[in-house]
């Protein structure tokens, strides 16, 4: 982590739920377009429903995988990282916020004078929620939603 200059807000490491799913698929449908479409949805976040996630909550971090032996099927490991959707958020005297799961927050803060500690205090004066992950449909993974 680095060190910030004193009284700057600092960002932080936040840990998250990671899930893996291994599928078989069959050869047949192991084309250049299906490649594509697992290459163009890693890094994207869920646009619908997934695994009992809400839309905006899961993003896949992307495929592995190889053809097994002499059976005519791919082995696929699909991996994928999920962070809550979140409403009410308060930040100060910002009150509202609503973030979903992959959207960063930030605030714009602004000097202050704490006349009880005699100091001058960052308080926040706006929050941001932007999007960091396009959206995409997951139902191009072809293992169900």
């Amino acid at each position: 982590m680095e060190r910030h200059p004193p009284n700057k807000p600092s960002a932080t490491a936040v840990p998250v739920y990671n899930f893996s799913e291994t599928h078989y698929i069959d050869a047949a449908l192991m084309t250049g377009a299906y490649k594509a479409a697992l290459f163009f949805l890693t890094g994207a976040v869920n646009n619908a429903p997934f695994r009992g996630y809400a839309a905006g909550e899961v993003l896949f971090l992307g495929a592995s995988g190889s053809k097994r032996g002499r059976q005519d099927d791919w082995e696929i490991r699909f991996r994928f990282a999920a962070s809550p959707n979140v409403t009410g958020l308060v930040v100060g005297s910002i009150t509202g916020i609503n973030k979903r799961g992959w959207e960063y927050l930030w605030g714009r803060y602004a000097d202050a004078e704490d006349t009880a500690a005699k100091a001058l205090v960052k308080r926040p004066v706006a929050a941001y929620v932007e999007q960091v992950y396009p959206y995409g449909d997951f139902s191009g993974l072809g293992i169900g939603t």
